[in-house]
């Protein structure tokens, strides 16, 4: 059998005709792999960064909380923190001093006539 340039065979054509190989398999299935670990990576990177901001703002927070609690620090031993402590909590007045304790409800209604006025 003598082959003419240009002609195909029978068997070249069943040749393309036919599926991939194991090695076209194989070599599917590691793209497949490698787009899976890739896609799955990404996933938890983005996970960890969102997790790093929520744990930057609760820093934050925290280092507010505790510069608010050295300034409290610091003025927990003066004359008139105490003083103011006392009476906020302890209701106590000075010698001279009369005190005066009103209902709850008179004092929201008094609170929200003195707000209602500051508007005007």
């Amino acid at each position: 059998m003598t082959k003419i340039k240009g002609e195909v065979s029978a068997f070249e054509v069943k040749k393309k005709k036919r599926l991939p190989g194991r090695t076209g398999l194989i070599a599917a299935a590691l793209i497949i792999l490698v787009i899976a670990y890739f896609a799955v990576s990404g996933i938890k990177i983005v996970k960890l960064n969102k997790e790093r901001e929520e744990a930057e703002a609760q820093k934050q927070e925290l280092l507010n909380t505790k510069e608010d609690l050295l300034a409290q620090y610091e003025n927990i031993n003066s004359a008139e923190y105490i003083e103011r402590l006392a009476r906020r909590d302890l209701k106590l007045v000075k010698s001279n001093e009369l005190l005066f304790i009103l209902p709850e409800n008179i004092q929201k209604e008094n609170e929200d006539d003195n707000a209602g006025k500051a508007e005007d």
